[in-house]
């Protein structure tokens, strides 16, 4: 990591902090996320399903390092932060910012379930926004590929996990039940169609500012759907 500059910190967790930074003798910022090692598994899963994705619609990953201590994503900038730090400040979003957000999320999700990608975790923390306002799909660290089970999946991490127990380790790539399908949660592989009930969620989180809860949730989830199929479907 010598050959990079790091500037301000953008953001972080309990094992991961991100900050703006920059080759040397190029000028084109990149955002360097700064990882335990403990957090293998996920990174080099998500490596592994976003190397080779191309889209403006998600975040573009360059290259990683691993130093003694930590590993390093180099990945796209996205100066607006995450879409919970923006449903965060601000509260329930108009209707026209959440369908444009919606469909920015629906090119994104088309792209990847056509290379057999499935998100499986979609939530608000996981998005990013680039200073263009572009919402940007940021984190495959839980995605699968379409033809991978749970146990598939989990087999993969464990090989990166070393000598963490597999019990331990399912409960780490569990979702966030907030915006998890209901035969997900009752265990369930996810597929296409939990992410999209997964959109919904999140639709309704922007546009309400709540957390969703089931009925009420329910009801807008069919007529968002209903609304993206018709004002979509020459596109």
């Amino acid at each position: 990591m010598e050959n990079f500059i790091l500037y301000e910190e953008l953001g972080g967790g309990s094992s991961s902090v991100v900050h703006k930074g920059r080759r040397k003798g190029n000028l084109n910022y990149v955002a360097l996320k700064c990882s335990d090692k403990a957090k293998r598994p996920e990174i080099t899963n998500h490596v592994r399903l976003s190397q080779d994705v191309d889209h403006p619609n998600v975040v573009r990953f360059y290259e990683w390092y691993e130093t003694k201590k930590h590993l390093w994503l180099v990945t796209e900038l996205c100066t607006g932060g995450s879409l919970e730090s923006v449903i965060k400040r601000d509260g329930c979003l108009p209707e026209d910012t959440v369908r444009k957000f919606g469909w920015d999320l629906v090119k994104g999700l088309d792209h990847i379930y056509k290379l057999g990608i499935i998100f499986s975790d979609l939530t608000p923390s996981k998005i990013l926004l680039d200073s263009n306002g572009i919402l940007k799909l940021g984190n495959f660290c839980h995605s699968k590929t379409e033809s991978e089970t749970l146990e598939d999946f989990l087999s993969l991490c464990c090989e990166e996990a070393g000598d963490e127990k597999y019990d331990d380790l399912k409960k780490r790539f569990q979702g966030s039940p907030a915006y998890m399908a209901p035969e997900v949660l009752e265990g369930s592989e996810t597929t296409v169609i939990s992410d999209l009930w997964a959109l919904g969620c999140i639709l309704y989180h922007m546009y309400t500012g709540n957390i969703p809860r089931y009925y009420s949730f329910l009801f807008f989830f069919t007529h968002q759907v209903t609304w993206f199929a018709k004002s979509h479907a020459q596109k």
